[in-house]
């Protein structure tokens, strides 16, 4: 055989039945959609730590409201003619399980209104939820936010957020975020002027 000229090669492979995972070595590389390559390079993660603050602290006031109300209900039950009978006792149990239902439901909804972080990319803005999702927009300086409350720093959180409403292509959301989350990213320092020696 001439060199240079190449000829086909059949590599035998096991063939595997119908409906079952290909041997490790020769299973599919799938690039996870959060390394999507038009995302670009990370260049900020920027936490929401204020916001999962006031979450949290606004979370333990709801357990500690519905908490007292039924403490409340349970010394009322107990204090009646009646109290203390099988029959409140099971209206009490019932009125515990709503409430403990209404405490969870509220916890869900109350942190999953609040994303993790804002990842800032070349390519795209990545806002983080609370639960894994990721909501995907242009990057930060193409991005159309419009800022629909502000909450002051106060007792529930240490510095002011904000209500924004991100526009970007075909997707529309809101989040509770710290102020300035979406501002671009900062210039990297030029080469040379870097750290301290």
């Amino acid at each position: 055989m001439a060199a240079g000229v190449a000829r086909p090669v059949r590599v035998a492979r096991r063939a595997t039945p119908p409906g079952s995972r290909p041997p490790v070595g020769l299973a599919p590389k799938v690039v996870p959609r959060s390394l999507a390559p038009t995302d670009g390079p990370l260049l900020e993660l920027r936490p929401n730590r204020a916001a999962t603050r006031r979450a949290i602290r606004l979370s333990v006031l709801y357990v500690a409201a519905v908490g007292a109300i039924y403490v409340g209900l349970v010394a009322l039950a107990d204090a009646g003619p009646v109290g203390g009978s099988p029959g409140v006792v099971g209206e009490l149990l019932l009125a515990g399980g709503i409430a403990a239902a209404i405490v969870v439901v509220g916890i869900v909804v109350n942190l999953g209104a609040v994303p993790r972080a804002v990842e800032l990319r070349a390519g795209s803005t990545v806002v983080v939820g609370r639960f894994g999702r990721r909501y995907r927009f242009p990057p930060s300086t193409e991005i159309r936010a419009t800022v629909l409350a502000r909450i002051p720093s106060g007792l529930l959180a240490a510095s002011a957020l904000e209500t924004v409403e991100i526009a970007g292509g075909s997707t529309r959301r809101s989040f509770l975020l710290e102020e300035h989350l979406l501002d671009p990213p900062r210039p990297l320092p030029a080469a040379g002027t870097g750290f301290p020696g």
